[in-house]
């Protein structure tokens, strides 16, 4: 298992619940960090992401990993899975609040010397490459987790990707998928549940209680 940040991702602080639940669970976990706080070039995030498994199959001598992937996180993973032969690699993506089809906060913020603000943008180069034909490959599950009250990805809808097990939670923010107790419990089962296969625009309704 390997642990994908989003903006601002810091090791000592971003994935640390999300961590411990996992390794409670028996999973083996790994971390990746990201160059320049993910506020760079995601193509280049992909390339570290890429490395970072590499050398997680060899040390734990195994053949495929899963991946979870906060925020634009996941925009990295697909990138890797669709332009670096991530696909012979994972196994199972799950993204959580990523902006598959981008956001509008993207254009708010709009800061020039980040490159992953032009990237996150509706309608941009990057989202027309990695949405383009083969997006999702047909040899690894992906399970996009999404909330209509995210408040980074704008429109939420963004965050549901085609061809993906699309599951919505209600009553979360864009950082509650990282502490929400409800939401890891639906993930873990995602994990496990192997003899799953993606679905086309699917989307469930799964609500945890506001906290």
């Amino acid at each position: 298992m390997i642990l994908v940040h989003g903006i601002l991702g810091q090791r000592h602080i971003y994935w640390n619940l999300f961590r411990r639940r996992l390794a409670q669970d028996g999973f083996r976990v790994h971390e990746v960090v990201l160059p320049y706080y993910m506020l760079g070039d995601i193509r280049i995030a992909a390339r570290f992401l890429a490395d970072k498994i590499e050398a997680t199959l060899v040390g734990d001598n195994v053949d495929r990993v899963d991946l979870i992937c906060h925020s634009a996180g996941g925009l990295v993973a697909r990138y890797y899975l669709k332009y670096l032969k991530g696909d012979r690699q994972v196994s199972h993506l799950v993204t959580l609040g990523t902006p598959h089809q981008g956001t509008y906060v993207s254009y708010a913020l709009g800061f020039p010397f980040m490159g992953i603000l032009k990237q996150t943008r509706p309608g941009s180069h990057f989202l027309a490459e990695v949405n383009g034909p083969g997006a999702v490959p047909h040899n690894v599950r992906i399970t996009s987790f999404w909330s209509p009250v995210d408040g980074v990805v704008l429109p939420p809808e963004n965050a549901i990707l085609a061809g993906a097990n699309n599951i919505k939670v209600s009553w979360l923010t864009h950082w509650g998928f990282l502490w929400n107790p409800a939401v890891y419990s639906k993930i873990r089962d995602a994990l496990l549940n192997h003899a799953a296969r993606p679905m086309a625009q699917r989307t469930l309704d799964e609500t945890p209680a506001p906290a």
